[in-house]
């Protein structure tokens, strides 16, 4: 059963993506005046790692053999010092451990019928060591995305003061804004399956060179 979920997880990607045109890359606009500053990984400190602990929900589930988060926040003012110098040297080298990268995938099922691959989720299990490093790096990269005022105005999600709840009242607003205009409104909703695992990584790796060189 297990080697039946990997199967189908590892190459649901590669399958749909196979079918998605492939994208021009020079069509997308190249940035004529670039941000003031280069995006750089500073260090980080031991207070910052202590606050990045405290915000670790507990509930969250780990991989098997994970020092467990409630443990992880008692001994933080312990472990803190040695995280610190591995996050550090991390950045420095711009290496991390292999172990780390590796997630535990748990099968969720979606409804319908339960022999059917296709109606299960992967869920990934990071380590909490993991979870800790990818807020360091999130908050530096979403500080210099907004800085430099690099992510789209449209763009709702994931983004501070900014909700779902936004995006619907700003496209009501179009909506009658038109409508008292005299002009015909219409709206068009996409769902994309699996985009996460249909990326293209080397659009992607793309856009972030261009965007933080």
């Amino acid at each position: 059963m297990s080697n039946i979920f990997n199967t189908y997880f590892v190459s649901i990607g590669q399958h749909l993506a196979s079918k998605i045109p492939p994208p021009v890359h020079h069509t997308y606009p190249v940035k004529v005046n670039g941000p003031k500053n280069s995006f750089v990984l500073h260090d980080t400190f031991v207070e910052v790692v202590n606050m990045v602990i405290n915000n670790l929900l507990a509930s969250k589930s780990n991989r098997q053999n994970d020092i467990p988060t409630h443990i992880l926040k008692l001994c933080k003012n312990s472990l803190s010092p040695f995280l610190v110098q591995i996050f550090n040297l991390c950045i420095r080298e711009g290496t991390y451990p292999q172990s780390l990268k590796c997630t535990q995938v748990v099968p969720i099922n979606k409804g319908g019928p339960k022999d059917l691959c296709i109606n299960y989720r992967p869920i990934s299990l990071l380590s909490p060591i993991n979870k800790i490093f990818e807020t360091l790096i999130y908050s530096r990269l979403y500080t210099y995305l907004e800085q430099n005022s690099m992510l789209s105005s449209h763009q709702y999600g994931f983004r501070m003061g900014l909700s779902g709840t936004l995006a619907i009242y700003d496209m009501q607003k179009n909506i009658l804004q038109n409508l008292e205009k005299g002009f015909i409104t219409c709206t068009i909703f996409c769902d994309l399956s699996k985009a996460f695992d249909t990326i293209d990584h080397d659009l992607l790796l793309w856009k972030l060179n261009n965007f933080l060189e």
